[in-house]
């Protein structure tokens, strides 16, 4: 009797089992039958790398707002075409007529587009004002009688793309794209309101020459400010109400700074002062002859670095700075053509880019579309390819806690490689898995919905664990 009795147990415990798995495409079918989604903008497509089949899929040709995962598309474009080892080099000349330890000239820093100068998100590089001070030095160079010039002419105005939202541009994350990024393209703004709700007391910290505020507030009952960038100048504008006895003390941004070109200047002047070598800011210099001399080559980390560093973080300017790196110099539009160069590279990889829509580098843009197909299509293709030895899951990060709250107790933490995506009414995933030994490659776009982002991210991790683990 104990025997039946263990025996029906166990068959008990298989049937639960089987009863508790899922298939793929219930999981699927499950996360976009959610009342949540019934408004929703929705794609996902689960795809094995070897054979390319898709095991589970909801609207895979429907182009769904990127976000973010637009950065992992202009991302392999880059390394298709610049490779993995790439790395940017700016260059400084001295221009003039060097006699003794004098240049009758200036110095020139050359714009190469290098999106890492004075990063704090890369370790380990150079400093390039230290550099220039080394080169000048070596060069024998004590006395520089004109200024310190930056060359800008690498790619045209503006230096943000014009699909991006004017309310993003003061943000640090809408900062500009310019020939020289400098320090992330981001300084701090302090400002003090009073006792009456007046604003006053703002400064740029460094204090970067031709940088300027101004006071766009109103008094009202409540307190509500925050920044823009007044158009077609460098001038940082306070918006909104403020109140009296709200708001009171020192308040601190960090916001974008449109001039990262002057302020690389500061810094050089600094170096070069603590250096021993005086420049002069003389004008109209007239040497008896013009040379040109090297002083220095600052290089940029390796593409492969930037790139897991610009997928960890979601950094806009580093991805927009790889468009237009790629992009093929003429008299057109140079975002577009780093577009139509992104198509032209997939094209040339057997990838249909008839569901893209991409209007910058990053997807800050919010009119960026993508099918999930076409998302799996480039993660499969590029699945097994190595640059700089590196594949693309290694470059990207793992989920850990970056979707939901449930994941996170699964094995899916560390097994699954991704890149996300989110603005408003807008959450999206793309990736590997496993993450070491990529199996499956995975896309999840979704718009719209009617949930909170934390139940969303939830969903979403139900139907990762339902499809990946048949939980």
């Amino acid at each position: 009797m104990r025997r039946i009795t263990i025996t029906l147990s166990l068959i008990a415990i298989v049937l639960t089992a089987v009863a508790q798995s899922i298939t793929p495409q219930q999981a699927v079918d499950r996360f976009v039958s959610d009342p949540s989604m019934k408004h929703a903008s929705v794609g996902v497509m689960f795809m094995t790398i070897d054979s390319g089949k898709v095991i589970a899929a909801a609207n895979p040709e429907l182009s769904v707002v990127t976000a973010s995962t637009m950065k992992t598309i202009t991302s392999v474009a880059a390394l298709e075409k610049l490779g993995g080892k790439h790395r940017f080099c700016t260059k400084v000349n001295a221009v003039g007529k060097i006699h003794g330890d004098t240049l009758t000239g200036n110095v020139v820093i050359v714009g190469s587009g290098d999106p890492t100068l004075g990063t704090g998100f890369i370790k380990g590089i150079p400093s390039m004002p230290n550099e220039i001070a080394d080169g000048l030095k070596k060069l024998g160079i004590k006395v520089i009688e004109g200024k310190i010039l930056t060359d800008m002419s690498l790619y045209p105005t503006p230096y943000h793309s014009d699909w991006w939202d004017v309310g993003d541009l003061a943000q640090d994350y809408g900062a500009g794209v310019f020939p020289i990024n400098y320090r992330d393209n981001t300084i701090r703004f302090n400002f003090n309101i009073d006792a009456k709700g007046r604003i006053f007391g703002g400064h740029f910290v460094p204090d970067v020459p031709g940088l300027a505020y101004i006071d766009n507030t109103r008094p009202a009952a409540r307190k509500s400010v925050w920044p823009t960038l007044e158009y077609g100048s460098n001038s940082l504008v306070i918006n909104g109400e403020t109140a009296s006895g709200k708001g009171k003390g020192r308040h601190s941004w960090i916001v974008a700074n449109p001039r990262p070109d002057a302020l690389l200047v500061m810094d050089v002047e600094t170096a070069l002062n603590t250096s021993g070598i005086t420049v002069e800011n003389k004008e109209n210099l007239r040497p008896d002859k013009w040379e040109t001399t090297l002083i220095a080559e600052h290089f940029s980390p390796e593409l492969t670095d930037i790139v897991t560093s610009l997928l960890d973080r979601s950094d806009n300017m580093f991805t927009h700075a790889l468009l237009r790196a790629i992009a093929v110099r003429n008299n057109g539009d140079l975002d577009q053509s780093g577009v139509n160069e992104v198509k032209r590279i997939f094209k040339g990889m057997g990838i249909d880019t008839e569901s893209l829509f991409m209007r910058d580098g990053s997807g800050l843009a919010r009119v960026n579309r993508s099918s999930v197909h076409l998302f799996c299509d480039m993660l499969r293709t590029v699945a097994d390819k190595r640059y700089n030895d590196k594949r693309l899951t290694d470059l990207m990060p793992r989920a850990k806690k970056r979707i939901g709250n449930i994941l996170p107790s699964t094995p899916l933490a560390d097994d699954l490689s991704l890149k996300s995506g989110s603005m408003s009414d807008v959450q999206c995933f793309v990736g590997y898995y496993p993450a070491e030994n990529p199996t499956i490659v995975w896309a999840i776009l979704a718009g719209n919905y009617t949930c909170s982002r934390a139940t969303l991210k939830n969903n979403m991790d139900r139907m990762l664990i339902g499809a990946l683990l048949g939980k």
